[in-house]
């Protein structure tokens, strides 16, 4: 038996909007549906109750993205039409937030799949989008909590979605102290709860950091903690999180033991990071050997270049040639704005957001969330 849902439709034209609305009428599980030309007015509606909206965006209106972030704070469920179905429009729609795309005249055999498959779902089990991105680094001292963080945050920004950082660093773990937190719950209280079967409320054991939907989990409060934790729990956390949250950020130690690879196999992203330097170059040697032996597509490692120097005697070509993997993202050396907002415990674009690096982390953050969209973008296409 269906979830009885309500549809608020968005639509300009009135005879879709009807069309729709006969098609909805024609579903039992569809307890109410109500209809709008005036997508403010829409919102109002979608603020009052957990509903589905179905929103088009045909022609050169921009309605939908004026309301589309508060919209996401509603509800996950938004389904997104237009005259227009080229892969630009479909990109576009999803990132405005919508779980599916429909093209128009939508079908009602579309429609009905689509409601379907949404209706059995809760906002928090919707995982079909969410990421797990693992900043790692085989190697100490490579600045790879900085990288978690900062685009943890960015993205928090750039996407308006509930964004996740994980300390699973169990031992040695940073970010608390990187961001001047102490939360009153760590992992370790998590995991337990989750032994519990209580996922319900696992949010409120996270901290919230500032005024963003940024969500901190730190690592376990005492060392002697970290070592009850398995591999199958983390795995148990890490489905946990992918029906909370679109974009899990995680930051680990440079360890490989079983729980570190139990991480690095549950990631959807690696983002692999390493420095300019021969013995760091080598190291990354060694590690990118390893994820190629455990048969990782070719697309879950990113390298990360950090430090980054144009002046650089090793250039860009070298270190690609050498690791025969491509760079993915080139962060800039500026020690001065990081050891100011390591100090000041807070992310570097609230030291200086003009500087280098906050931008570079801001592109960052924008690339990997284009990415993942462009990613998605295929089961429409094909």
């Amino acid at each position: 038996m269906q979830n009885q849902i309500s549809v608020v439709v968005l639509d300009k034209n009135e005879n879709s909007r009807e069309i729709i609305k006969s098609f909805l009428n024609d579903i039992d599980y569809v307890s109410s549906v109500r209809l709008y030309a005036d997508y403010e007015k829409g919102l109002e509606a979608v603020k009052e109750a957990n509903c589905t909206v179905i929103a088009d965006i045909s022609g050169e209106s921009d309605e939908i993205a004026k309301i589309a972030d508060e919209i996401k704070l509603h509800t996950s469920k938004l389904i997104i039409t237009s005259s227009d179905y080229s892969t630009n429009t479909i990109i576009r729609a999803l990132r405005l937030g919508a779980k599916e795309f429909l093209p128009k005249p939508v079908l009602k055999e579309d429609l009905l799949r689509v409601l379907s498959m949404l209706a059995n779902i809760t906002d928090e089990e919707d995982d079909t989008q969410s990421k797990i991105i693992t900043v790692y680094s085989n190697k100490g001292g490579i600045g790879k909590t900085t990288i978690a963080l900062n685009l943890a945050e960015e993205l928090a920004k750039t996407t308006k979605s509930r964004t996740a950082l994980i300390d699973l660093n169990l031992q040695l773990g940073d970010i608390s102290t990187f961001l001047n937190l102490n939360p009153a719950f760590d992992v370790n209280y998590v995991i337990k709860k989750l032994i519990n079967n209580d996922e319900k409320n696992l949010l409120r054991f996270f901290e919230k950091y500032k005024d963003s939907s940024l969500y901190i989990l730190s690592d376990p409060s005492y060392i002697e903690q970290s070592e009850s934790i398995t591999p199958r729990q983390i795995e148990l956390l890490f489905a946990a999180l992918k029906k909370i949250f679109p974009y899990i950020i995680v930051d680990m130690s440079a360890n490989i033991d079983a729980n570190s690879l139990k991480i690095l196999d549950c990631s959807d992203w690696i983002l692999f990071t390493t420095i300019v330097n021969i013995p760091a170059i080598r190291n990354a040697q060694r590690c990118l050997n390893l994820f190629r032996s455990r048969k990782y597509p070719k697309d879950k490692v990113k390298l990360i270049i950090n430090r980054y120097m144009d002046n650089e005697e090793i250039k860009i070509d070298d270190i690609e040639n050498t690791l025969s993997e491509k760079v993915y993202w080139r962060i800039p050396n500026n020690y001065f704005t990081i050891m100011e907002a390591i100090n000041k415990g807070v992310c570097v674009s609230e030291v200086n957001a003009g500087s280098n690096i906050a931008n570079s982390f801001r592109d960052f953050a924008s690339k990997v969330s284009d990415d993942i969209i462009e990613q998605a973008v295929t089961k429409y296409r094909y």
